[in-house]
Protein backbone atom coordinates (compact mmCIF):
# COMPACT_ATOMS: atom_id res chain seq x y z
CA UNK A 1 0.00 0.00 0.00
CA UNK A 2 1.15 3.68 -0.67
CA UNK A 3 0.97 5.14 2.54
CA UNK A 4 3.16 8.37 2.07
CA UNK A 5 1.26 11.68 0.39
CA UNK A 6 3.22 13.37 -2.72
CA UNK A 7 4.36 16.80 -1.35
CA UNK A 8 2.61 19.74 -3.13
CA UNK A 9 5.64 21.72 -3.79
CA UNK A 10 7.25 18.64 -5.58
CA UNK A 11 3.79 18.67 -8.25
CA UNK A 12 4.17 22.15 -8.82
CA UNK A 13 7.81 21.57 -9.80
CA UNK A 14 6.69 18.80 -11.85
CA UNK A 15 3.64 20.99 -13.43
CA UNK A 16 5.60 24.11 -13.96
CA UNK A 17 8.28 21.66 -15.63
CA UNK A 18 5.55 20.34 -18.42
CA UNK A 19 4.39 23.71 -18.97
CA UNK A 20 7.49 25.47 -19.59
CA UNK A 21 8.36 22.37 -22.60
CA UNK A 22 8.46 24.52 -25.55
CA UNK A 23 6.85 22.01 -27.38
CA UNK A 24 4.02 21.88 -25.02
CA UNK A 25 0.87 20.84 -27.36
CA UNK A 26 -2.74 21.92 -27.11
CA UNK A 27 -3.99 18.67 -27.19
CA UNK A 28 -2.31 14.97 -26.94
CA UNK A 29 -3.09 11.27 -27.41
CA UNK A 30 -2.49 9.13 -23.85
CA UNK A 31 -1.81 5.82 -24.43
CA UNK A 32 -3.53 4.11 -21.48
CA UNK A 33 -2.93 0.98 -20.57
CA UNK A 34 -4.85 0.60 -17.10
CA UNK A 35 -1.41 0.49 -15.07
CA UNK A 36 -0.79 4.14 -12.81
CA UNK A 37 2.18 4.85 -14.44
CA UNK A 38 0.24 5.47 -17.99
CA UNK A 39 -2.75 6.79 -15.55
CA UNK A 40 -0.84 9.59 -13.36
CA UNK A 41 0.81 10.91 -16.57
CA UNK A 42 -2.59 11.36 -18.15
CA UNK A 43 -3.29 12.77 -14.91
CA UNK A 44 -0.07 15.35 -15.26
CA UNK A 45 -0.68 16.58 -18.84
CA UNK A 46 -4.59 17.33 -18.31
CA UNK A 47 -3.27 18.93 -14.54
CA UNK A 48 -0.83 21.04 -16.76
CA UNK A 49 -3.57 22.62 -19.34
CA UNK A 50 -3.22 20.29 -21.93
CA UNK A 51 -6.81 18.30 -23.64
CA UNK A 52 -5.99 14.89 -23.11
CA UNK A 53 -7.66 12.42 -25.15
CA UNK A 54 -7.32 8.78 -23.39
CA UNK A 55 -6.74 5.55 -26.29
CA UNK A 56 -6.61 2.00 -25.20
CA UNK A 57 -5.04 -0.78 -27.60
CA UNK A 58 -6.76 -4.14 -27.92
CA UNK A 59 -3.99 -6.29 -29.09
CA UNK A 60 -5.79 -9.68 -28.19
CA UNK A 61 -9.15 -10.81 -28.19
CA UNK A 62 -10.76 -10.83 -25.66
CA UNK A 63 -13.56 -14.05 -24.77
CA UNK A 64 -14.65 -15.38 -21.12
CA UNK A 65 -11.75 -18.27 -21.75
CA UNK A 66 -8.56 -16.03 -22.06
CA UNK A 67 -10.03 -13.03 -19.36
CA UNK A 68 -8.28 -15.15 -16.38
CA UNK A 69 -5.35 -16.00 -18.31
CA UNK A 70 -4.42 -13.02 -20.25
CA UNK A 71 -2.05 -10.37 -19.12
CA UNK A 72 -2.35 -6.17 -20.37
CA UNK A 73 -3.13 -7.26 -23.83
CA UNK A 74 -6.45 -8.83 -23.93
CA UNK A 75 -7.82 -5.37 -21.89
CA UNK A 76 -10.55 -6.66 -19.85
CA UNK A 77 -9.52 -6.24 -15.87
CA UNK A 78 -6.86 -3.01 -17.81
CA UNK A 79 -9.60 -1.90 -19.94
CA UNK A 80 -12.10 -1.23 -16.60
CA UNK A 81 -8.76 0.62 -14.53
CA UNK A 82 -7.93 2.91 -17.94
CA UNK A 83 -12.15 4.02 -18.48
CA UNK A 84 -12.26 4.79 -14.17
CA UNK A 85 -8.96 6.63 -14.86
CA UNK A 86 -10.41 8.36 -17.36
CA UNK A 87 -13.70 8.97 -15.88
CA UNK A 88 -11.78 9.93 -12.78
CA UNK A 89 -9.71 12.56 -14.33
CA UNK A 90 -12.21 14.30 -17.07
CA UNK A 91 -10.90 13.24 -20.23
CA UNK A 92 -12.48 10.91 -23.44
CA UNK A 93 -11.46 7.32 -23.50
CA UNK A 94 -12.01 5.32 -26.38
CA UNK A 95 -10.28 1.68 -28.01
CA UNK A 96 -8.04 1.30 -30.51
CA UNK A 97 -8.48 -2.25 -31.91
CA UNK A 98 -4.61 -3.23 -33.58
CA UNK A 99 -4.55 -7.07 -33.23
CA UNK A 100 -4.22 -7.85 -36.91
CA UNK A 101 -0.89 -5.11 -36.61
CA UNK A 102 0.23 -6.66 -33.29
CA UNK A 103 -0.02 -10.31 -34.99
CA UNK A 104 1.77 -9.12 -38.20
CA UNK A 105 4.83 -6.84 -37.27
CA UNK A 106 5.17 -7.98 -33.18
CA UNK A 107 4.14 -11.64 -33.17
CA UNK A 108 5.14 -13.03 -36.26
CA UNK A 109 8.50 -10.86 -36.22
CA UNK A 110 9.29 -12.26 -32.25
CA UNK A 111 8.75 -16.03 -33.62
CA UNK A 112 11.06 -15.70 -36.61
CA UNK A 113 13.60 -14.06 -34.09
CA UNK A 114 13.06 -17.64 -32.25
CA UNK A 115 13.03 -19.84 -35.11
CA UNK A 116 16.79 -18.76 -36.13
CA UNK A 117 17.71 -19.39 -32.41
CA UNK A 118 18.29 -15.89 -31.75
CA UNK A 119 16.30 -14.19 -28.99
CA UNK A 120 13.82 -11.11 -29.79
CA UNK A 121 12.28 -7.93 -28.15
CA UNK A 122 9.15 -7.61 -29.00
CA UNK A 123 8.63 -4.65 -26.92
CA UNK A 124 10.92 -2.54 -28.90
CA UNK A 125 9.00 -3.49 -32.09
CA UNK A 126 5.65 -2.84 -30.21
CA UNK A 127 6.73 0.84 -29.01
CA UNK A 128 7.94 1.59 -32.91
CA UNK A 129 5.06 0.45 -34.98
CA UNK A 130 2.43 0.28 -32.47
CA UNK A 131 2.51 2.20 -29.41
CA UNK A 132 4.34 5.04 -31.08
CA UNK A 133 4.25 4.55 -34.87
CA UNK A 134 0.52 4.12 -34.88
CA UNK A 135 -0.55 5.91 -32.19
CA UNK A 136 1.24 8.93 -34.01
CA UNK A 137 -0.50 8.50 -37.40
CA UNK A 138 -4.04 8.14 -35.37
CA UNK A 139 -3.12 11.39 -32.83
CA UNK A 140 -2.17 13.41 -36.36
CA UNK A 141 -5.94 12.35 -37.81
CA UNK A 142 -7.49 13.75 -34.64
CA UNK A 143 -5.52 16.85 -34.46
CA UNK A 144 -3.92 15.82 -31.52
CA UNK A 145 -0.24 17.54 -31.61
CA UNK A 146 2.05 14.54 -29.81
CA UNK A 147 1.33 11.24 -27.22
CA UNK A 148 1.83 10.69 -23.83
CA UNK A 149 2.59 7.60 -22.22
CA UNK A 150 3.74 6.20 -19.25
CA UNK A 151 7.27 5.36 -20.16
CA UNK A 152 10.05 6.40 -17.69
CA UNK A 153 12.45 8.46 -19.80
CA UNK A 154 13.01 11.86 -21.12
CA UNK A 155 12.90 14.31 -24.10
CA UNK A 156 15.20 17.06 -24.01
CA UNK A 157 16.44 19.63 -26.78
CA UNK A 158 19.89 18.61 -28.25
CA UNK A 159 22.30 21.16 -29.40
CA UNK A 160 20.97 20.87 -32.95
CA UNK A 161 17.51 21.96 -32.30
CA UNK A 162 16.54 18.29 -32.50
CA UNK A 163 15.00 16.18 -29.65
CA UNK A 164 16.65 13.82 -27.97
CA UNK A 165 16.09 10.65 -25.95
CA UNK A 166 17.35 10.58 -22.32
CA UNK A 167 17.41 8.34 -19.08
CA UNK A 168 14.55 8.38 -16.74
CA UNK A 169 15.57 9.83 -13.33
CA UNK A 170 15.02 6.55 -11.63
CA UNK A 171 17.61 4.25 -12.70
CA UNK A 172 15.32 1.33 -11.28
CA UNK A 173 12.72 1.89 -13.62
CA UNK A 174 14.39 3.91 -16.76
CA UNK A 175 12.97 2.57 -20.23
CA UNK A 176 14.72 4.23 -22.37
CA UNK A 177 16.52 0.96 -23.56
CA UNK A 178 13.26 0.01 -25.14
CA UNK A 179 12.61 3.18 -26.90
CA UNK A 180 15.99 3.23 -29.16
CA UNK A 181 13.79 2.36 -32.35
CA UNK A 182 11.35 5.40 -32.59
CA UNK A 183 11.77 7.65 -35.52
CA UNK A 184 13.37 11.14 -34.85
CA UNK A 185 10.61 12.77 -36.07
CA UNK A 186 7.66 10.82 -33.83
CA UNK A 187 10.18 10.86 -30.52
CA UNK A 188 9.64 15.26 -30.97
CA UNK A 189 6.07 14.69 -30.26
CA UNK A 190 6.58 12.12 -27.51
CA UNK A 191 5.84 13.47 -23.78
CA UNK A 192 7.04 11.64 -21.22
CA UNK A 193 6.06 13.59 -17.85
CA UNK A 194 7.40 10.50 -15.60
CA UNK A 195 10.58 10.67 -16.92
CA UNK A 196 11.58 13.36 -14.07
CA UNK A 197 9.99 11.24 -11.14
CA UNK A 198 10.29 7.64 -9.48
CA UNK A 199 8.27 4.59 -8.91
CA UNK A 200 6.98 5.45 -5.43
CA UNK A 201 6.63 9.05 -6.41
CA UNK A 202 3.99 7.94 -9.03
CA UNK A 203 2.59 5.78 -6.82
CA UNK A 204 2.24 8.43 -3.81
CA UNK A 205 0.55 10.78 -6.86
CA UNK A 206 -1.80 8.23 -7.83
CA UNK A 207 -2.91 7.95 -4.02
CA UNK A 208 -3.02 11.89 -3.82
CA UNK A 209 -5.22 12.15 -6.93
CA UNK A 210 -7.55 8.90 -6.14
CA UNK A 211 -6.83 6.64 -9.09
CA UNK A 212 -8.18 3.06 -8.14
CA UNK A 213 -4.64 1.68 -9.48
CA UNK A 214 -2.38 3.69 -7.56
CA UNK A 215 -1.79 0.00 -5.41
CA UNK A 216 -2.34 -2.38 -8.93
CA UNK A 217 0.26 -4.67 -8.94
CA UNK A 218 3.25 -4.16 -11.89
CA UNK A 219 3.14 -6.60 -14.58
CA UNK A 220 6.77 -7.95 -14.85
CA UNK A 221 6.20 -10.04 -17.93
CA UNK A 222 5.66 -9.70 -21.39
CA UNK A 223 2.32 -8.09 -21.78
CA UNK A 224 1.07 -10.69 -24.29
CA UNK A 225 1.45 -14.27 -22.16
CA UNK A 226 0.06 -16.96 -20.03
CA UNK A 227 1.20 -17.70 -16.26
CA UNK A 228 3.47 -20.96 -16.22
CA UNK A 229 4.27 -21.26 -20.22
CA UNK A 230 6.96 -19.88 -21.90
CA UNK A 231 6.40 -16.62 -24.16
CA UNK A 232 8.37 -18.64 -27.37
CA UNK A 233 6.11 -21.73 -26.23
CA UNK A 234 2.75 -19.55 -26.30
CA UNK A 235 3.57 -17.84 -29.90
CA UNK A 236 4.29 -21.02 -31.13
CA UNK A 237 0.50 -22.25 -29.87
CA UNK A 238 -1.05 -19.45 -30.75
CA UNK A 239 0.73 -18.61 -34.75
CA UNK A 240 0.65 -22.86 -35.58
CA UNK A 241 3.88 -22.95 -35.94
CA UNK A 242 6.07 -26.10 -36.04
CA UNK A 243 9.33 -26.32 -33.25
CA UNK A 244 12.68 -27.45 -34.88
CA UNK A 245 13.75 -30.18 -32.17
CA UNK A 246 17.18 -31.24 -32.03
CA UNK A 247 20.16 -32.86 -29.97
CA UNK A 248 22.24 -30.68 -27.45
CA UNK A 249 25.99 -31.88 -28.31
CA UNK A 250 29.26 -30.69 -26.51
CA UNK A 251 31.91 -28.79 -28.33
CA UNK A 252 33.21 -31.77 -30.10
CA UNK A 253 30.23 -32.55 -31.31
CA UNK A 254 29.35 -35.32 -29.08
CA UNK A 255 25.21 -36.04 -28.32
CA UNK A 256 24.26 -35.37 -25.19
CA UNK A 257 20.51 -35.26 -25.43
CA UNK A 258 18.00 -34.20 -27.39
CA UNK A 259 15.91 -30.90 -27.15
CA UNK A 260 12.56 -29.69 -27.06
CA UNK A 261 13.08 -27.03 -30.03
CA UNK A 262 15.30 -24.18 -30.49
CA UNK A 263 12.72 -21.76 -29.38
CA UNK A 264 13.28 -22.55 -25.95
CA UNK A 265 16.91 -21.54 -25.75
CA UNK A 266 18.81 -18.76 -25.65
CA UNK A 267 22.60 -18.38 -25.51
CA UNK A 268 24.09 -18.36 -22.06
CA UNK A 269 21.03 -20.38 -20.23
CA UNK A 270 21.72 -22.68 -17.98
CA UNK A 271 18.00 -24.00 -16.87
CA UNK A 272 15.94 -26.12 -17.92
CA UNK A 273 18.44 -28.11 -20.04
CA UNK A 274 17.71 -31.66 -18.84
CA UNK A 275 21.71 -32.55 -19.38
CA UNK A 276 23.76 -33.56 -16.52
CA UNK A 277 27.66 -33.02 -17.52
CA UNK A 278 28.40 -32.93 -13.66
CA UNK A 279 29.27 -29.43 -13.93
CA UNK A 280 27.04 -26.32 -14.76
CA UNK A 281 26.61 -26.35 -18.68
CA UNK A 282 25.87 -23.29 -20.79
CA UNK A 283 24.16 -22.80 -24.20
CA UNK A 284 27.32 -21.50 -26.33
CA UNK A 285 25.70 -22.15 -29.59
CA UNK A 286 22.55 -22.55 -31.78
CA UNK A 287 22.06 -24.00 -34.90
CA UNK A 288 18.35 -23.20 -36.24
CA UNK A 289 19.04 -25.46 -39.62
CA UNK A 290 19.70 -28.43 -37.65
CA UNK A 291 18.47 -27.66 -34.63
CA UNK A 292 21.83 -28.47 -32.76
CA UNK A 293 22.58 -26.51 -29.75
CA UNK A 294 26.23 -27.03 -28.32
CA UNK A 295 26.61 -26.77 -24.36
CA UNK A 296 29.57 -25.64 -22.91
CA UNK A 297 30.78 -26.05 -19.29
CA UNK A 298 33.41 -23.18 -19.70
CA UNK A 299 31.30 -20.39 -18.82
CA UNK A 300 34.59 -17.96 -19.96
CA UNK A 301 33.52 -19.42 -23.59
CA UNK A 302 30.40 -16.99 -23.67
CA UNK A 303 32.44 -13.46 -23.13
CA UNK A 304 33.57 -11.72 -26.00
CA UNK A 305 34.64 -7.69 -26.45
CA UNK A 306 33.15 -7.13 -29.56
CA UNK A 307 30.23 -7.24 -31.43
CA UNK A 308 28.35 -6.04 -34.65
CA UNK A 309 24.71 -4.20 -34.78
CA UNK A 310 22.52 -3.69 -37.53
CA UNK A 311 19.22 -1.51 -38.60
CA UNK A 312 20.86 0.65 -36.38
CA UNK A 313 18.42 3.77 -35.47
CA UNK A 314 20.75 7.05 -34.68
CA UNK A 315 18.37 9.16 -32.53
CA UNK A 316 21.37 11.73 -32.42
CA UNK A 317 22.87 11.57 -35.91
CA UNK A 318 25.94 14.09 -34.71
CA UNK A 319 27.62 10.73 -33.49
CA UNK A 320 27.25 8.79 -37.09
CA UNK A 321 30.61 9.58 -39.13
CA UNK A 322 33.37 8.38 -36.87
CA UNK A 323 34.10 6.13 -33.67
CA UNK A 324 33.45 7.72 -30.14
CA UNK A 325 33.72 6.27 -26.65
CA UNK A 326 29.92 5.56 -25.14
CA UNK A 327 28.35 3.10 -23.21
CA UNK A 328 26.65 0.47 -24.38
CA UNK A 329 23.68 -2.22 -23.12
CA UNK A 330 23.18 -5.77 -24.69
CA UNK A 331 20.15 -5.92 -22.50
CA UNK A 332 17.77 -4.32 -20.28
CA UNK A 333 19.03 -5.21 -16.82
CA UNK A 334 22.36 -4.89 -17.76
CA UNK A 335 24.63 -2.40 -16.23
CA UNK A 336 26.33 -0.03 -19.33
CA UNK A 337 29.66 -1.17 -20.24
CA UNK A 338 32.41 1.30 -21.60
CA UNK A 339 32.86 0.83 -25.45
CA UNK A 340 34.37 2.40 -28.50
CA UNK A 341 31.46 2.60 -30.93
CA UNK A 342 32.66 2.05 -34.98
CA UNK A 343 30.08 3.42 -37.61
CA UNK A 344 30.65 0.68 -40.54
CA UNK A 345 27.62 1.83 -42.35
CA UNK A 346 23.95 4.12 -42.45
CA UNK A 347 23.01 1.45 -40.16
CA UNK A 348 25.74 -0.38 -38.70
CA UNK A 349 27.98 -0.78 -35.91
CA UNK A 350 30.46 -1.99 -34.38
CA UNK A 351 31.11 -1.69 -30.82
CA UNK A 352 34.38 -2.69 -28.99
CA UNK A 353 34.57 -3.06 -25.42
CA UNK A 354 37.06 -2.38 -22.66
CA UNK A 355 35.63 -5.82 -20.22
CA UNK A 356 34.69 -9.17 -21.79
CA UNK A 357 30.81 -8.96 -21.67
CA UNK A 358 28.97 -12.50 -21.04
CA UNK A 359 26.29 -14.01 -23.41
CA UNK A 360 25.69 -11.47 -25.94
CA UNK A 361 22.62 -12.80 -27.64
CA UNK A 362 21.82 -12.22 -31.64
CA UNK A 363 18.66 -10.84 -31.48
CA UNK A 364 18.27 -8.42 -29.04
CA UNK A 365 19.21 -5.00 -28.76
CA UNK A 366 22.43 -3.18 -28.26
CA UNK A 367 21.79 0.44 -26.85
CA UNK A 368 24.69 3.21 -27.21
CA UNK A 369 24.71 6.27 -24.27
CA UNK A 370 26.77 8.79 -23.47
CA UNK A 371 25.78 10.13 -19.74
CA UNK A 372 21.90 9.64 -20.38
CA UNK A 373 21.90 10.64 -23.53
CA UNK A 374 20.59 7.41 -25.98
CA UNK A 375 23.10 8.28 -29.11
CA UNK A 376 21.59 4.59 -31.40
CA UNK A 377 20.40 1.33 -30.72
CA UNK A 378 20.39 -1.42 -33.42
CA UNK A 379 19.86 -5.22 -33.43
CA UNK A 380 22.53 -7.43 -32.29
CA UNK A 381 24.09 -10.12 -35.37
Amino acid sequence: MVEDTFPTERLESILAGIRKDPRKPKKVLAAMSGGVDSSVAAWLMKESGVEVVGITLRLRPCNEEQIEQQKACCGAEDSIHAKATASRIGISHYFLDYQEEFRNQVLECAWHEYAKGRTPNPCVLCNRFLKFGKLDQYARQIGAEGIVTGHYARVKPLPSGAMGLFRGLDPEKDQSYFLFALEREVLGRCYFPLGELTKREVRQLAKRVGLTNADKKESQDACFGIPGEAFADTLRRVLGKKITPGYFVDPTGRILGSHRGVHHYTLGQRRGLGVALGKRAYVSSIDPTTGTIVLSTEEDELKKDFLEATEVNWLDPSFQKEPFMGWVQVRYTQKPIAAEVIPLSADRIQVKFQDRVRAITPGQAAVVYQGDLVICGGWIC
